[in-house]
């Protein structure tokens, strides 16, 4: 099971089969007190998660984020080097494995390489990190209008915000109020998996599953905080195919997952739309690189981000 919403104690308790599944899994583990596996995320269960971080490197806030639940789900024959997630730097949002992964030359596959740097993504021959060139102005409106629920989010689900950011800013440029009918959409109710509402324009079938929450509509996605939640959650979820790796980030939000593409048009040989070209990653990369500028310059970027962790 893919980690879907983070979970923690609260009134009323969270339910549902991701909750028994992280207890049967603490219980397997032989962690105590974690009691008879009941569906329910009560006070017991929050004590667990909070002594199976303590013991595995983890914040030990008592929340089963994206970096717990790997940790928990994770194959023991997974090499502990290759687990990118892990927060193995004390209060660090971003671990060092994770950083010394993306910070390395890497491709996919044949596709051009890029490395993680201190001023952002640096593709294939260029010199430098290359943004949308000017002042990044499309960043400064999404962060100037929605800061306070870009760094409630990134903070809570542990995803670096750059990338939260550039998925806006490719997705919608910003607009709230963007809608986007698919081929085939009828309404809402019949085909939730032909609209994408909202700010990170994720699809209504999408949102639910990532948030285990089928009540999810247009109207709620409509609503800022609610979208970044979503798309958020997204982007945590597929974590394990991207490694929070942007390109990958970027194509694994578009197109569904990481796939091959083989077009010559298409220098990351990753699916995105349309297909066959390397629009898409190519966008997010910029903005993802205009992120690192308007941080240097304004400051004010928050705990969970690249910025700050490949300064410390």
């Amino acid at each position: 099971m893919a980690f879907s919403r983070p979970l923690k104690f609260q009134l009323p308790m969270l339910r549902g089969r991701d909750v028994l599944e992280v207890q049967t899994r603490l219980k397997a583990l032989q962690i105590n007190g974690v009691g008879q596996p009941d569906g329910l995320f009560g006070s017991k269960t929050s004590a667990a998660v909070v002594a199976f971080q303590s013991s595995h490197g983890l914040e030990n806030d008592g929340i089963v984020g994206p970096l717990t639940w790997s940790s928990l789900f994770q194959d023991d024959s997974f090499p502990k080097s290759q687990r990118p997630a892990a927060n193995d730097a004390g209060n660090r949002f971003i671990g060092v494995d994770l950083l010394d992964e993306l910070k390395t030359r890497h491709a996919y596959q044949d596709s051009v390489s890029w490395q993680l740097t201190a001023h952002g993504l640096l593709v294939g021959n260029d010199t430098a990190p290359i943004g949308t060139g000017g002042e990044p102005k499309t960043v400064a409106k999404v962060w100037n209008q929605y800061s306070s629920p870009l760094t409630h989010w990134s903070t809570e689900l542990k995803v670096p915000v750059e990338l939260i950011i550039a998925t806006i800013c490719t997705e919608s440029s910003g607009n709230q109020n963007a809608v986007r009918e698919e081929p085939g959409f009828i309404d809402e109710v019949r085909t939730p998996h032909r609209i994408s509402p909202g700010l990170m324009q994720t699809l209504i079938s999408t949102a639910r599953g990532a948030l285990n929450n089928n009540d999810i509509d247009k109207a709620w996605l409509l609503i800022p905080s609610n979208s970044i939640q979503a798309g958020t959650a997204y982007i945590a979820g597929q974590w394990k195919q991207t490694h929070f790796d942007p390109p990958k980030v970027a194509c694994a939000y578009n197109a569904g997952g990481v796939y091959r593409n083989n077009s010559a048009r298409n220098r990351w040989k990753m699916r995105q739309y349309p297909i066959g070209t390397a629009e898409h990653a190519d966008r997010f990369t910029k903005w993802f690189n205009d992120c690192f500028v308007f941080f240097e310059k304004n400051g004010g970027a928050p705990a969970c981000s690249f910025f700050n962790a490949l300064r410390q």
